[in-house]
């Protein structure tokens, strides 16, 4: 499992799931992200080609505390439990690309390939078509096995909410996994490859 990394049981903000650990980062702060829990199991000699990266279909959210905005900023807990998940720190797919039809601010961490959004005193540490499309390649080039995802219900199922097709990350990844190695440029440009 290569999420819930970090949530509303920190008291700052912090992306879900990122890829690689952000540069001021240090001691066990620095384990807290894919290319790391990757690492650890490789180590103790489990065979690549039997390790599986988790992506999440959910973010995780908060609820700000002060006007910063950006990662580990103050929190006073999760975030406003949604239409749908009605979980606080909780939110799916689908209720994000309704958070940002919304007008929420995405920012994207080039340093640990994650975006996260932000609406008024709402926050959300998520996985998009860009941070999946290096997910993909990383485990490409790791060798690993392939992918899982948690939960196929989180994504946009309807197709009513992202704009994207139903399941757009789930056929993403589909097709990434099938396709050579991502590039960013591609990644606003969602291929929707049916579900077999």
């Amino acid at each position: 499992m290569t999420y819930d990394l970090h949530g509303s049981w920190e008291a700052v903000t912090g992306l879900n799931s990122p890829l690689y650990p952000a540069a001021e980062e240090s001691g066990n702060a620095r384990k807290l992200n894919q290319q790391a829990a990757v690492q650890v199991w490789r180590a103790g000699g489990a065979p690549a080609e039997k390790l599986n990266l988790g992506i999440a279909l959910y973010g995780r959210s908060f609820t700000l505390s002060s006007g910063d905005t950006g990662l580990r900023a103050p929190t006073s807990g999760g975030g406003t439990p949604a239409q749908y998940t009605q979980e606080a720190g909780y939110i799916s797919y689908y209720e994000i690309c309704s958070m940002l039809s919304s007008g929420a601010t995405r920012v994207f961490d080039t340093e640990q390939k994650a975006p996260y959004a932000y609406l008024g005193n709402q926050w959300v540490g998520y996985d998009d078509a860009e941070s999946i499309g290096h997910k993909i390649d990383f485990l490409k080039q790791e060798g690993l096995g392939g992918s899982m995802v948690w939960a196929v219900d989180l994504d946009d199922f309807s197709g009513q909410f992202c704009n994207q097709g139903r399941y757009p990350l789930m056929n993403l990844i589909k097709g990434r996994l099938e396709m050579g190695v991502f590039n960013a440029s591609d990644a606003r440009e969602t291929v929707l490859l049916s579900l077999v």
